[in-house]
This record gives structure tokens, C-alpha cells and sequence, in this order.
């Protein structure tokens, strides 16, 4: 009878990713799960993934069975024995919350359990070629608050920290997703030096403001000018959620490419919560309201 793996289960995290001004940089790991049981090693059948989805089988390419035959196909790859494997997530697909990176980042430690150890760096490139950027598969990955770093040769460096455990994320998700393509296809492919300048300043002042604590800084360090402008015509409420002005919201961003918009919270989430219910309601739009906590570090915190 093959033999389970020790770590035969896997559960990856969401991420909320770009934070205002630090596209394809910053994200976070946070506490909405999928999980992936491998079932049943087959090393007798190279090349077959059997997979089982508990609940609706996602529509279009299965991303972590994707992962796992990417991995194989680099120069000089192992090759992995075959697996069964069942799947169940709470990351909403196409919501802006990392469905995409948590499912490749699965099928990559798919790979690794197969084969051998792969380093967090090489597994990063990896899920960036297939991403197209790294920021949601790093937080997934190291967990945390996570900054990252793509090289002119492909090779990723992400760096993670702490998040505060005081600060949570309102998360309100309209229905109907958002094709992650779609919402990049429409951002320019340059930006004027003073909107250039004007993210650097806000990524660096968030950087530090919740390093130091410093939380009256973050209202003006979420502040953007490259992506959230334009992708809010593809949102709804995402214009009303950013003029959010009320003490107990820190500040608001997009999550992602959205339509997911996210309200951090210093303390009670309830006003957050009703606030960003009200646009949508007033709006006449279904939503789903999540808050949710940062997921910690499952790396050595820089």
C-alpha cells in the first residue's frame, strides 16, 4: 500500500494583496483557508493527479494541478509519482483574496511532497512564471506581511514580518468576481514620474506605519494613483468605499485587482462592517462581509 507523506495536508492561506500603493509588492496572509489532504501517493503511476473537490469543482483550469506539472517541466526537474488528492477552499475565486496564488502555491508544495524540499525562492519563481507576479503566492506562501522583489532573471525575493494582531481586515466581496485579466488589461503600461513618486512615498510611510504602530499615518499611506483609479469603474462601490472618512477605519483599498474592497480596523470591526454594507445595499448589490485576522509568519520574520 503507498505510504502518506508526514506532511500530507496542506493548508494555504488567502492574501490581501497591494494594500493601496504597493502593486505586485505588498500583501498579506490572512485567515481563509484551502485545504488540500493527499489522499494517496502513487508511485507506481508517474504523471496521473487524481483530484476530488469538496463542494463546486472551480470552473476552467485547475490551478494546483497546473502548479504541480509546471514544477515538472523545469530543466533538470524530478519527476514526481503520481497522487490523489481532495480539495476544499474558502477563498471565493475571482474575489480578489489570492483564490489564484493560494491554488498554485498548493500544487508547488504538491510537487515538493512528491519529490524533495524545493527552496521558498525557487518556489516563488516558480509560481511567478505562472502568476505573472508574485505578491499573492509570497504571502501564501511565507504568511505574514510580505514584501517582494522580482529580479531581472525571474528570481524572486520576498521578505515577511508580522502583521499587528490589533489590525483586521473588513473584507466586503460583491458578487459576480472579476476576471483577475480583465482588470489588468485595463491599467496603462506607464505612469507619470509624479504618480510614480506619489505610490513610493505612500508604500514606504505604510511600511513604517505599521511597523512603528503609527496607525494615524495609514489613511494617507493606503493612498494610490496607479491602479485603483482606473479599475474603479470595474468595482462596484469602490469610489464610496475609498471616501470612507470615519475614525474607526484606519483606510480602505481594493484587494487585488478586486472587487473585493477592504476596510482595516484598529479594534471594533462593527462600524467597518456596517459602513461598507450600507454602499452595497445602497447600491442595490449583493455582497458577502468577511473580517478576517492576518495569518502569522511560517518563516523567520525580517
Amino acid at each position: 500500500m503507498p505510504q502518506r507523506p508526514p506532511e500530507a495536508e496542506l493548508r494555504i492561506p488567502a492574501s490581501v494583496s497591494n494594500l493601496g500603493p504597493g502593486f505586485d509588492a505588498l500583501s498579506v496572509a490572512v485567515q481563509l483557508f484551502m485545504r488540500v489532504r493527499v489522499v494517496e501517493m502513487l508511485p507506481g503511476s508517474p504523471g496521473v493527479f487524481d483530484a476530488e473537490f469538496a463542494g463546486r469543482k472551480p470552473e476552467g483550469e485547475n490551478r494546483i494541478e497546473a502548479a504541480f506539472r509546471h514544477a515538472a517541466t523545469r530543466p533538470g526537474a524530478a519527476q514526481p509519482c503520481g497522487m490523489r488528492v481532495e480539495i476544499s477552499s474558502e477563498i471565493p475565486a475571482g474575489a480578489g483574496l489570492g483564490s489564484s496564488g493560494a491554488a498554485t502555491i498548493a500544487g508547488l508544495r504538491l510537487y515538493e511532497l512528491a519529490t524533495a524540499p524545493v527552496t521558498s525562492d525557487r518556489l516563488l519563481a516558480m509560481a511567478n512564471e505562472m502568476e505573472g507576479h508574485p505578491d499573492n503566492a509570497a504571502a501564501s506562501l511565507l504568511g505574514g506581511f510580505t514584501v517582494s522583489c522580482v529580479h531581472d532573471d525571474g528570481r524572486v525575493t520576498a521578505r515577511c514580518r508580522p502583521w499587528p494582531a490589533a489590525v483586521q481586515f473588513v473584507v466586503a466581496t460583491p458578487d459576480g468576481g472579476l476576471d483577475t485579466r480583465q482588470a489588468r488589461r485595463v491599467l496603462p503600461a506607464t505612469v507619470p514620474l509624479r504618480d510614480a513618486v506619489f505610490n513610493l512615498q505612500r508604500a514606504l510611510l505604510l511600511l513604517r506605519a505599521i511597523e512603528n504602530g503609527t496607525y494615524g499615518d495609514v489613511r494617507e499611506a493606503m493612498r494610490d494613483r496607479w491602479h485603483q483609479p482606473i479599475r474603479a469603474s470595474l468595482v462596484p462601490g469602490l469610489d464610496a468605499a475609498l471616501a470612507l472618512d470615519d475614525p474607526e477605519i484606519l483606510g480602505v483599498c481594493l484587494s487585488g485587482s478586486g472587487p473585493s474592497v477592504v476596510a482595516l480596523v484598529n479594534g471594533d470591526a462593527a462600524v467597518a462592517e456596517r459602513r461598507l454594507g450600507d454602499i452595497y445595499r445602497g447600491l442595490g448589490v449583493a455582497h458577502t462581509i468577511r473580517t478576517l485576522a492576518a495569518q502569522p509568519p511560517s518563516s523567520q520574520p525580517i
